[in-house]
């Protein structure tokens, strides 16, 4: 019997893929893709807790600097008054800075206005107003003292004078003081009529006073050089129990 010859395909035409082999390669492909998506989800939660581990490492230190800053503000005290307004203090004939017997604790407060009278005047401490004075920087009267020891709590620095008519200081001096007031963050000047000629220039912080006598001893230089020296030293530190508040 005679042998059948196989049909061959027509010249042109395409030959079949085996049978199987297009559905073998779109599973191939489907298991590449899925791998694929896999590998960048996971990169993308690496990036993820990247980003997470340096927010948290920045916070972290963030919060330490914080601390540490607080920390030594609270530690440290006031700073060294200057050789240059030692000096001319010693010129002038001013006593030496001194913490006032009367010395008393912080976060003594009366009612609003109420009246309270100081047994060592100018006051530097005790009992005191809920409102600091922020403004103004130079006063012509006599600012309300409760309010002024309230302002010393917070750092400030008040510089009195006995006025000229009284036999205080004179005005040039008053005037270069004036314009050191104007210039700076949480220095007062106000006139204090009850001061002696003795006292005539009289500068207090928390706990702290200096005074100086009027005459030809304390010239406007000599005076600007010891206010600021005890500026230096004394202004929005932690000589005062709260000294970074307004007007620090």
């Amino acid at each position: 019997m005679a042998k059948k010859k196989r049909r061959r395909p027509a010249r042109g035409a395409a030959a079949s893929p085996p049978a199987g082999r297009g559905g073998a390669n779109v599973v191939r492909r489907e298991r590449k893709d899925e791998a694929r998506r896999v590998r960048e989800a996971e990169r993308r939660r690496a990036r993820r807790a990247s980003a997470l581990r340096r927010t948290i490492t920045s916070a972290g230190v963030a919060v330490l600097a914080v601390g540490a800053v607080t920390f030594l503000f609270r530690v440290s005290g006031p700073n060294p008054v200057p050789r240059a307004a030692q000096r001319a203090a010693e010129r002038a004939g001013c006593t030496e800075i001194e913490q006032p017997a009367a010395s008393a604790p912080g976060g003594q407060h009366l009612q609003p206005n109420q009246p309270y009278t100081y047994t060592d005047t100018p006051a530097t401490s005790g009992f005191h107003d809920p409102s600091p004075i922020v403004s103004p920087k130079v006063w012509e009267t006599q600012p309300p003292e409760t309010h002024v020891v309230h302002s010393l709590e917070h750092g400030a620095v008040f510089v009195y004078y006995l006025p000229e008519a009284d036999g205080g200081i004179a005005s040039n001096i008053l005037d270069r003081l004036t314009r050191i007031a104007r210039g700076d963050q949480a220095t007062f000047v106000a006139p204090y009529p009850s001061l002696t000629p003795e006292r005539a220039l009289t500068i207090t912080a928390w706990n702290r006073r200096q005074s100086c006598p009027a005459g030809g001893d304390l010239t406007a230089d000599e005076a600007a050089t010891i206010v600021n020296g005890f500026v230096t030293a004394f202004e929005c530190t932690s000589n005062a129990p709260e000294g970074s508040n307004s007007p620090c």
